[in-house]
This record gives C-alpha cells, sequence and structure tokens, in this order.
C-alpha cells in the first residue's frame, strides 16, 4: 500500500459518525453488511438496472476537449490522460471494468471515492477505487489539519493494513447519486426503495417455491373426527407434506377417517402479475429507466424504440454524464488547464449507433452543407485521412444572405453567357439599351 500516504491513525479520531448503512454500526447491532448488499442484488428487476447504467457509462470513452469563442468545442489529444482514462487506470484492472465499478458502487452506495495518485509534478499515475463502506466524509470545521473548513476523506484499510488513512477533496474523486440532502453525501437507491425491492424478493420466492412443490402452492386442509394430541398431528402433517413434496408422486395416501381439502389462491385471483409488474416500474423509474430496459415491451414497437433511446440519453444518462464531467475537470485538471477553457467529457455517439446506410446519409449531408469536412466523415467510418480532406465544401449554388440582399451571387456567368452576349446583333444591343 506505499501508494498511499498514511497521515492520520485510529487513535487520532475522537468523534466517529455512522450513516444508517454504515457497516460499522450494523455490526455494533449485530447485523452482516455483506449478507444486507447481497441479498438486495439478488433481485432481479434491481440488478438490471445497475447492469443497466454501468454497461451504459462504462462504454463510452472520456476525451479533453477545449472550448473558445472563436474555434468553439475541439479536442485535444492528451496521450498520458487518454492512457490513464480509457486504457488503463491503475495495474489491476482495464478502463471499462473501472469505469463499470465506478458506476456500479455510485448506484448501490450512494457514493463511489476514487484516489487520484500524482507525481511530483502533478501528473496522474494512478486512479485506485476505494471501498465505499470504508470511507468517511469529515469536515474540518475548527481547522485541526491546517486548513478551515476543508473536506477530508478518512479510508479505513481493513482488509489489507488495517490502517487509516487521511486524504483532502483534490485527491478524492467523488461520484455521488442525485439525491442529497448536502451535497455532499448521495442517498442509495435500495435504501429508498427498500420496501419495493423486498417486494420484489417476495414474489420471487413465492415462485421458486411453486417450482420446488411442483408448482403445488396450495394448503391441504385435513379433516378428522375426535381429536388427536400434538404428536400425531405433527406425524400426520409431516407424512403429508412428504408426499405432497415427493417428486413423480401423484396420490395422496391418508386413513379413511381423514378428510383432504384444499385451500388455494390463485395467483390470477391475487393479481400477482399486475403487483408485480407494477412494483418492477417503480423501481426501474427510481433509476431514470424506460420500462423495455427491465424487458417490459408491452407498449413498445420498433418505431418508437429510437425515441425510447433518445429519452434515455436526455433525461437518464445526460444528468449522469454531466456530474462526471463536472467532477472530473475540477479534480484532474490543473488550475492552469481549466482557466484556458480545457474540460473533460464522455464521447456519447457510441449511443447513437446508425445502420451503415443511415450513417452515410448522415455524413454525406454533413459534407455537402459544410458542416463536417471529409476527412471527419471518413473517420466516422472507420477510414484513413486523406490530402486536402480538412477543407469543407458545399453546394456551389448557396449564396449568403447579405448577397441576396445586395443583389449579388457566388456565382459567375459562364463563357457561354458571355459570348452570346457579345455576339448579339443591332436589335439586341437595342434591346439591352432600352432596358
Amino acid at each position: 500500500m506505499g501508494l498511499f500516504k498514511s497521515r492520520l491513525q485510529s487513535k487520532d479520531i475522537k468523534d466517529t459518525t455512522y450513516g444508517l448503512s454504515d457497516p460499522g454500526l450494523l455490526s455494533l447491532l449485530g447485523i452482516d453488511s455483506a449478507t444486507i448488499n447481497s441479498d438486495k442484488l439478488g433481485e432481479i428487476v434491481f440488478f438490471t438496472c445497475l447492469q443497466t447504467l454501468s454497461n451504459s457509462v462504462s462504454k463510452l470513452p472520456i476525451y479533453l476537449y477545449s472550448y473558445n469563442a472563436i474555434k468553439g468545442k475541439e479536442r485535444i489529444i492528451d496521450n498520458n490522460l487518454n492512457y490513464i482514462l480509457n486504457i488503463e487506470p491503475n495495474e489491476y484492472m482495464s478502463a471499462s471494468t473501472f469505469w463499470s465499478c465506478v458506476e456500479l458502487n455510485r448506484n448501490f452506495y450512494g457514493n463511489c471515492y476514487v484516489y487520484v495518485n500524482r507525481d511530483n509534478k502533478g501528473n496522474i499515475n494512478f486512479l485506485w477505487i476505494l471501498d465505499t463502506e470504508n470511507v468517511t466524509v469529515w469536515r474540518d470545521s475548527a481547522g485541526l489539519f491546517g486548513q478551515q473548513n476543508a473536506m477530508w476523506y478518512v479510508w479505513y484499510d481493513k482488509n489489507n493494513s488495517g490502517k487509516k488513512y487521511l486524504f483532502s477533496a483534490d485527491e478524492i474523486l467523488h461520484y455521488k447519486t442525485a439525491i442529497t440532502w448536502d451535497g455532499i453525501i448521495g442517498m442509495a437507491v435500495k435504501d429508498i426503495l427498500s420496501q419495493q425491492i423486498d417486494t420484489q424478493k417476495y414474489g420471487e420466492g413465492y415462485i421458486n417455491n411453486l417450482y420446488k412443490n411442483n408448482m403445488f402452492g396450495d394448503k391441504v386442509l385435513l379433516q378428522y373426527t375426535g381429536d388427536l394430541g400434538t404428536k400425531a398431528k405433527d406425524t400426520l402433517v409431516k407424512e403429508t407434506e412428504k408426499y405432497c413434496n415427493s417428486n413423480g408422486t401423484r396420490f395422496l395416501p391418508i386413513p379413511a377417517t381423514i378428510e383432504a381439502k384444499t385451500l388455494s389462491m390463485k395467483l390470477s385471483e391475487a393479481e400477482f402479475s399486475t403487483i408485480n409488474n407494477t412494483n418492477a416500474l417503480r423501481i426501474a423509474a427510481a433509476f431514470g429507466l424506460n420500462p423495455n430496459t427491465i424487458n417490459d415491451y408491452g407498449k413498445s414497437s420498433y418505431a418508437n424504440s429510437v425515441s425510447q433511446q433518445t429519452d434515455f440519453y436526455v433525461n437518464t444518462l445526460s444528468p449522469i454524464l454531466n456530474m462526471y464531467k463536472q467532477e472530473n475537470t475540477r479534480k484532474l485538471l490543473l488550475f492552469k488547464d481549466k482557466m484556458n477553457g480545457n474540460f473533460l467529457e464522455h464521447y456519447t455517439k457510441e449511443i447513437f449507433k446508425l445502420d451503415p446506410t443511415a450513417q452515410m446519409d448522415y455524413l454525406t449531408k454533413g459534407v455537402n452543407n459544410m458542416i463536417i469536412r471529409p476527412n471527419e466523415a471518413r473517420e466516422e467510418l472507420g477510414y484513413s485521412w486523406a490530402d486536402n480532406g480538412d477543407t469543407l465544401i458545399g453546394n456551389g449554388n448557396l449564396v449568403t444572405l447579405d448577397n441576396i440582399i445586395s443583389g449579388k451571387t457566388n456565382t459567375q456567368p459562364s463563357n457561354d453567357t458571355n459570348i452570346d452576349n457579345n455576339s448579339n446583333d443591332d436589335g439586341g444591343e437595342q434591346n439591352n439599351n432600352e432596358k
């Protein structure tokens, strides 16, 4: 753990605060936080939502851009930063795995903390994901660490050294959910929708028991005359369950004096499917996801699939990417670079992949209308740049509004027209003079 600076030992911390989902508090109450987390993650709708957001963020590369009033938005090539963000953030994982893990922690716990390791010149060496459950955020209102009202992050390396490490706010990338009471600590969806997620788990457990019992979910009512002792009742129930749960057994042997009836509640009568689907849609809506994300295609069609993808980007993914953009820009870039208009942003064109015909039509229109350069279109198609392909080209019949008002055009008369004018007869010259 030589990459981390040990500047705070556990004995220096006198006052410790716990959140409702903090493993320290749960441990004091005798609750295993790992069991709770794994139980929540096992719910299929909740897991699908987490997987969708993690995959959506991890597949988008992050590039460095610059913006000014003359050139507008322009990509800047920074090989070191591009390698860290898009290839290998640290020696243990690839960039895709790294950002998927970041997004998973952010959604599951409400917060994700990433330590930025720099060299003496301020260049980024590695990015390390800290265990979210073992990070505590401090605000030093008294200036005990040399800076009043500064934000500090205390990480307890529980699994390795057993020490506590103190990091300043500039050393930690803090990604949080949009739901936060103080603007510092985000709230986890699993804590807000705990009841809905538990309901889904109960529903899945009920269906699982039906399969285990050969789809026999009714209760058996055994009627008999006389009185049976407690031991005899337990024996009767045990033997009945034995034959009900036996695979391949279609008969239930009972004494002649006992009559068996069923107490049943059909799934259709309980509106199980309706309640289950409604609850699933509520969980997906809490993540900002459409019904088709959780494989609910009841009101979907091929015609509105594109609009659903656009809605997903605008209403769900765009706020998340904007949060990443702001946090990455203010923590990963130097002050002088930020003042020069530089910023880090996700490249979102991967979301709107077009079929080859539509893509070619899109690029052709862009080139012909002087919106994009030919080489930029070739780059989108995966082709190498061509000579003289950096110049905007377009239709020569197009003129500017100023030329239309002044009566001028950008086009010059052809040679044939000049010859015809010069070869006019006297009558033609007279007509021109009259005009």
